[in-house]
């Protein structure tokens, strides 16, 4: 008798600084992270924290990116573009 391992993935939703991040547990362990604003911006960490780091970390070098090459940036991500650039 074969023996069937389900995975249902557990989501969750986390606001910080006015932006949503959309948690995902990995089936092989950490986290996978989603900005739903920006969808092509994803990360992933082995502890909630460190995917936390990493996605805000990505979210920075894609709105950095979008604003070098003109690209539209959400209004609701325009703060966090901001708080990150600063010098």
């Amino acid at each position: 008798m074969a023996i069937q391992k389900a995975f249902t993935p557990s989501k969750f939703k986390v606001t910080k600084g006015n932006v949503d991040y959309e948690f995902e547990t990995a089936e092989e362990g950490g986290y996978v992270v989603r900005v739903p604003l920006y969808p092509s911006c994803v990360s992933e960490g082995d502890t909630f924290e460190e995917a936390l780091a990493n996605i805000e970390d990505a979210l920075s070098g894609c709105l950095s990116a979008a604003r070098d090459l003109n690209l539209k940036i959400p209004s609701q991500l325009e703060q966090f573009l901001h708080q990150t650039t600063k010098i």
